[in-house]
This record gives C-alpha cells, sequence and structure tokens, in this order.
C-alpha cells in the first residue's frame, strides 16, 4: 500500500465520529427505565381525590344524615315533653291527697327538679366528651322515684301499674336518645377532622 492509500483512508476514518455511532447504539438498544415518580405521584394524587372531602355526593349524604337526626331528636323531644307532662300530673294527684292543692302543684318538682338537672350535666358532658356517671345515676334514682309515686295510687293490676308507670320509663328512653344523637354528631366532626389531618401528613 502506497503512502497515498494510506493518507486516503486516515482522512476518511474518524474515530470520534465512530465512538459516538457506538454509544448512541447502545442507547437505542437498552433505554433508560422510566422514572417511578409519576406513577405514585398519580396514586397519591388519585387517592387524595378519592379522600378529599366536599364532594356533591359527600354532601349530598351529609345532608340526609342531618335531617334524619334532626327529625329523630324532634320526636325524641316531643315523646320526652308528653312523658314529662304526664308523668307531672299523677305526681301532682299522689301529692294532693297528703298535702295541700297549692302544695301539692309544686311538689313533683322535687322529683322531676334533680331529674332536669341531671339531665342539663349529661348533655354538657357528651359535648365536652366527658363522664356523667354521677348524673346517670341521679337521673336514674329519680325516674325511679316517679315510677314508684306514680304506681303507688294505681290499682293493683298488671295493666293499672304498666299504665301508669310507663310515662317515665319513656321520658327516660327518649332522654337516652336525644343524648345519643348528641353525642353522635358531636364525634362526627372530630372523627373527621382527626382522618383529614392524617391524610394531610400522609400526603
Amino acid at each position: 500500500m502506497s503512502d497515498y492509500e494510506f493518507s486516503t483512508l486516515e482522512m476518511q476514518w474518524d474515530p470520534v465520529e465512530e465512538l459516538a455511532q457506538m454509544l448512541s447504539g447502545a442507547s437505542a438498544a437498552n433505554p433508560a427505565p422510566a422514572p417511578q415518580h409519576g406513577r405514585s405521584s398519580h396514586r397519591k394524587n388519585r387517592r387524595r381525590i378519592r379522600t378529599e372531602p366536599g364532594a356533591p355526593g359527600d354532601n349530598q349524604r351529609s345532608a340526609h344524615v342531618t335531617l334524619l337526626i334532626a327529625t329523630i331528636s324532634v320526636c325524641a323531644i316531643c315523646m320526652l315533653g308528653w312523658s314529662f307532662s304526664y308523668s307531672y300530673v299523677q305526681l301532682r294527684a299522689t301529692a294532693s291527697s297528703v298535702l295541700p292543692m297549692r302544695l301539692a302543684r309544686w311538689w313533683p318538682l322535687t322529683v322531676y327538679g334533680p331529674w332536669l338537672v341531671a339531665a342539663l350535666s349529661i348533655l354538657r358532658a357528651t359535648v365536652q366528651s366527658r363522664s356523667s356517671r354521677r348524673s346517670w345515676g341521679v337521673l336514674l334514682g329519680a325516674s325511679a322515684m316517679a315510677v314508684a309515686l306514680c304506681v303507688s295510687h294505681a290499682q293493683h293490676s298488671p295493666l293499672a301499674l304498666i299504665i301508669f308507670g310507663i310515662p317515665p320509663i319513656t321520658a327516660l328512653v327518649c332522654f337516652w336518645e336525644i343524648v345519643g344523637q348528641v353525642s353522635s354528631k358531636v364525634t362526627r366532626p372530630r372523627h373527621a377532622a382527626h382522618s383529614r389531618r392524617n391524610d394531610v401528613l400522609r400526603g
């Protein structure tokens, strides 16, 4: 091979260009894996969209639940008022057999006065998420006394005892339901706020 041919081959072969072609071919054969951040962020966004409050379905469901709770509370309050007034009349009739009428008119307050105070204390403790065992004890004692006094002048027959003894028990049951509705209404927003705080910390 002559010097002229060797110089011609040297001019045609470029090592830098050949190395660049080899590297581009290797990168095309082994493509880089796609980053996983996009998929994980998409999952987080989808989870956040699912758990994000304020959706139309959640608002409609909460409105129905609120309406149902309000209806139950109104019915329980009406039954509580009727049972309270009926028992008050029975206790006044019982006291009138022993006391003058002007004193017998107010004597049932000695039974239902502690009942009302204990009921208000229970509602306050329920709103504040505190224990109210002592107030429940006073309420149960006053209800038992009201039942005993209402059936004391009734006829000694099972039907008469049931008719005169049920109203104080009905008042107690209605108040128990009112406390349950208030407790569910108070604890639900706190639970929702706690879960929302956990979602924010996770996100």
